[in-house]
């Protein structure tokens, strides 16, 4: 697996969780009393959980160095770039994932 696979699989993960998200919360939001203060509530956490699933996807950390890509990697996973290298390592999305060795 590339890094641009890693990359998309992984802003994949995060537009699933955001959609069960918003179905569940749709769904609770759907049985609360229609109270405005209740309604705000519910609009301000789904707004700052969008938000947070949105700045997770550049903070996706380098398979190799292990630090944030930034934009490149925000970009990168929803497929807008075509060719690009990590601003810290300098290592190439496409090529393959590096092996990690694990510590015990």
């Amino acid at each position: 697996m590339t890094i641009r696979q890693h990359l998309r699989r992984r802003s994949d993960r995060y537009a699933t969780l955001a959609f069960a998200f918003l179905l569940i919360v749709g769904v609770v939001a759907g049985y609360t009393p229609r109270i405005l203060a209740i309604r705000i509530v519910f609009a301000v956490l789904i707004g700052v959980v969008l938000l947070a699933a949105f700045w997770s996807l550049f903070e996706i950390p380098c398979p190799n160095c292990r630090k944030s890509m930034g934009s490149t990697g925000f970009w990168v996973s929803v497929g807008r770039k075509s060719a690009e290298r990590c601003p810290h390592c300098d290592i190439s999305v496409d090529i393959d994932v590096p092996n990690r060795e694990t510590k015990k």
